[in-house]
């Protein structure tokens, strides 16, 4: 997972020309992964055999494997779902 993620966040990829430009850019790049990874992005180890289908497997992401969302999300449900507000 670390590799992934630096690779996916370009402010942490070495040799690159992006960098994030305060901590606060670079955190919230850093939960756009993280949401994106555990809730859009289907894992191939995590893919589920369907009954009755000879070699049909359902793709699933880390969030499906934990029972928290029953569908791998699209980046517009994601960009779409109201954030709570921390206090």
């Amino acid at each position: 997972v670390n590799l992934t993620f630096r690779q996916s966040v370009a402010a942490l990829s070495r040799r690159t020309w992006a960098y994030a430009q305060t901590e606060q850019h670079l955190l919230l790049h850093c939960e756009w992964f993280r949401l994106y990874y555990h809730l859009v992005r289907a894992h191939e180890s995590l893919a589920q055999e369907v009954p009755g289908l000879k070699r049909r497997f359902r793709a699933r992401s880390p969030a499906m494997a934990l029972k928290l969302t029953d569908h791998l999300w699209t980046v517009g449900d994601l960009l779409h779902h109201p954030v709570p507000q921390v206090i």
